[in-house]
C-alpha cells in the first residue's frame, strides 16, 4: 500500500499492520525456541568446564581460608591471571511478611532508631490531575490536554497469510 485516501484504505492498512504484528510475533517465537534449543544442546559441552571451574574455585578458597593471616594488611592479592581477596559483607535478614515489617518499623522507632526507617513521599498524579486549573497554577503546574492517536489492529479478525496461524 502506497497511500491511504479512504476509510476503506485505513481498514486495509490496519489489516496489513496486524499481519505484520502476527508475522513479527511468529519470527520472535521461532528465535526464542531456537535460542532455547541451542542453549539446551550446549549444556553437555558446558558441564565439564562448569564442574572444573567449581572444583578449582573450591580449592583456591580452601587454600586462601587456610592462609587468611596473609590477608590481614591487604585484603586482596594480584596474580598474573587474576585477583583473589576477602571483603567484609554485612547483611541483616529482614522479614517479608507485611505484619512483621510493620511491627519491626514500630520497634525501630520506639528504640530510637528512626533513621533506620525510610519514608518515601511521592506525588499522587491522579489526585493532582483532579485539581482545578487555578489551583494548579498556584503551585506552578498547568494542565495539558492532548488528543493521542493510537492504532490497534484486531489480530483475531485477521487470517494469516498462507492460511496458517
Amino acid at each position: 500500500m502506497e497511500r491511504v485516501s479512504s476509510w476503506n484504505d485505513v481498514d486495509l492498512a490496519l489489516r496489513e499492520i496486524g499481519e505484520c504484528d502476527i508475522a513479527i510475533a511468529g519470527v520472535e517465537g521461532e528465535v526464542t525456541i531456537s535460542c532455547n534449543e541451542i542453549r539446551e544442546a550446549a549444556k553437555p559441552k558446558i558441564a565439564p568446564y562448569a564442574a572444573k571451574k567449581e572444583h578449582l574455585e573450591k580449592l583456591v578458597t580452601l587454600y586462601c581460608e587456610g592462609n587468611k593471616h596473609e590477608f590481614i594488611d591487604k585484603r586482596s592479592k594480584q596474580f598474573n591471571f587474576g585477583e583473589i581477596g576477602f571483603r567484609l559483607v554485612k547483611s541483616v535478614s529482614l522479614p517479608r511478611v507485611k505484619e512483621k515489617i510493620a511491627s519491626l518499623i514500630k520497634a525501630l522507632k520506639k528504640a530510637g532508631f528512626g533513621d533506620c526507617v525510610e519514608t518515601t513521599e511521592a506525588i499522587n498524579k491522579e489526585a493532582v490531575s483532579e485539581l482545578q486549573d487555578g489551583d494548579l497554577a498556584k503551585i506552578g503546574l498547568k494542565r495539558v490536554v492532548r488528543d493521542s492517536f493510537r492504532i490497534t489492529p484486531k489480530l483475531e479478525a485477521i487470517e494469516p497469510a498462507g492460511g496458517e496461524r
